[in-house]
């Protein structure tokens, strides 16, 4: 039961805490206080009509960096617009377990709802990444829940939300992240099992979409809101987010993508359905039919897709063939996987571009979920290291290949391998000096002057030995 309070200018005090807030109106306020007795804090959007003389519904908002004010940003041009409350925890940890992202998105809604008048039938989650975990799981233990939006990730416990109170699922993702495996399969679970879900794709890789889509995404709950009567009608409201989705269909069209305003087209007849717009959307996409571009477009992405689902099926199939045998002499074949990858994603066809770099994703992926299971199995070093080098292949970036390595191969007594792989490491950019330190199994390693001598060379100074 929401504890409703006044409070004049939307001045109140957290909790009994001893410090008055203001809050103001059409801007993002940052750093609110859960309580007194922890640290963690929220950022806040609510929108210029607010008022506490009615219930409004909220977004709460999960990024896995703690930026919460950043996401609350992201979704205040929709929130205004729409009329929602935003409010982003600034205390959600990427590398924290799911069970404690929770307890601290527990703790946050609880004050939301002492606080703020929220309407019960329109609670809605959002996140990205882990942060997205953190929102598709809060309806496995918050009832009300009427939509979850899950951007670039998402949690799936078939048997939990089987048994959950309907809601919407939004998926978000960038063409490029092969995230959106998952997600497909998301939306299609909820989709037999009788929950409004959908997709929405932009241009782009492992990220938070732009203002407008999130928007786009925002208004297909205050569709869902005024269909299911918790929301008054509002034809000009409507005809707003109609007439947004409308543009951004155009801009794809002008700037030559037109088999993706096709598929936005389509998209949009679903999800205006009880508003009369069917014939308006038949017609532009008869009109895109017609242009050889449009068909030439969807034969480049029909073609990449079933080379893409023939890809993952080789990759798997080899991959986990290659780390049981710890075949060592295919490398060279994973490495002109890359290659051709590359080809792809420097080419002009952009189906093919996209797939590649999903492709890549998936790769990188794969590695990584394979090292952790065997580490986690206690499984012999020849599969490790193997496994290891090949996330240095399929993510050149990403340290902790490097640092496999290193670690493996200083525990086998293999320093020069070790020392191979920390200059490679250090090659990319790699700054942390104290990680380089705190690798498992390196005590003898780190304290000998060539290892030294060698983070010296590339960070200006090293931990042990005036070199």
């Amino acid at each position: 039961m929401l504890r409703y309070i006044s409070f004049l200018l939307l001045f109140f005090t957290l909790n009994g805490a001893a410090q008055e807030l203001t809050l103001k109106k059409g801007i993002v306020v940052d750093s609110l206080k859960v309580n007194d007795s922890i640290s963690e804090t929220f950022s806040l959007f609510l929108p210029k009509s607010y008022s506490n003389d009615t219930i409004w519904p909220v977004v709460f908002v999960f990024e896995p960096q703690g930026r919460g004010k950043s996401a609350a940003q992201l979704f205040s041009h929709g929130a205004e617009e729409q009329g929602y409350i935003i409010i982003a925890s600034n205390n959600i940890v990427a590398k924290d377990s799911l069970l404690k992202n929770l307890e601290v998105a527990n703790r946050m809604m609880i004050t939301a709802f002492n606080f703020f008048p929220l309407d019960q039938n329109r609670i809605y989650t959002a996140g990205y990444a882990e942060g997205a975990e953190v929102a598709s799981a809060i309806p496995a233990v918050v009832s009300n829940v009427q939509g979850v939006m899950a951007a670039g990730g998402s949690w799936l416990n078939r048997d939990l939300l089987k048994k959950v109170n309907r809601f919407s699922f939004i998926g978000i993702s960038g063409y490029n992240d092969f995230r959106i495996y998952n997600l497909e399969e998301a939306v299609e679970f909820f989709r037999r099992n009788n929950h409004p879900a959908s997709l929405y794709t932009f241009n782009g890789f492992h990220e938070w979409p732009g203002t407008q889509l999130i928007s786009r995404a925002l208004g297909s709950f205050t569709l869902q809101a005024i269909e299911r009567g918790f929301k008054p009608g509002n034809p000009e409201l409507v005809e707003s987010l109609y007439q947004a989705e409308l543009e951004e269909a155009e801009r794809l069209r002008r700037t030559m993508q037109f088999y993706k305003s096709y598929e936005m087209l389509e998209f949009m007849e679903d999800k205006y359905a009880l508003y009369n717009k069917k014939d308006e959307l038949k017609s532009l996409q008869k009109e895109l039919r017609r242009n050889t571009l449009y068909r030439q477009q969807k034969k480049e992405y029909n073609n990449a897709l079933v080379l893409e689902n023939w890809k993952k099926e080789e990759y798997s199939y080899y991959f986990e063939e290659d780390v049981a045998l710890a075949n060592f002499e295919n490398i060279p074949w994973w490495s002109q996987q890359l290659v051709e990858l590359k080809k792809y994603q420097d080419g002009k066809n952009m189906a093919e571009a996209e797939m590649a770099y999903r492709l890549q994703g998936f790769l990188a992926s794969l590695t990584s979920s394979y090292y952790a299971s065997l580490s986690q199995a206690g499984a012999s070093i020849d599969p490790l290291i193997f496994t290891a080098v090949l996330q240095t292949i399929f993510d050149k970036q990403n340290p902790e290949g490097y640092k496999n390595i290193i670690s493996l191969s200083a525990r086998d007594g293999d320093y020069e391998m070790a020392m191979l792989y920390l200059e490679d490491l250090l090659k990319t950019g790699y700054k942390e000096m104290e990680a380089l330190y705190d690798i498992p199994g390196t005590l003898d390693l780190k304290l000998s002057p060539e290892y030294n001598s060698l983070i010296k060379k590339y960070l200006g100074e090293s931990k042990f030995y005036d070199l």
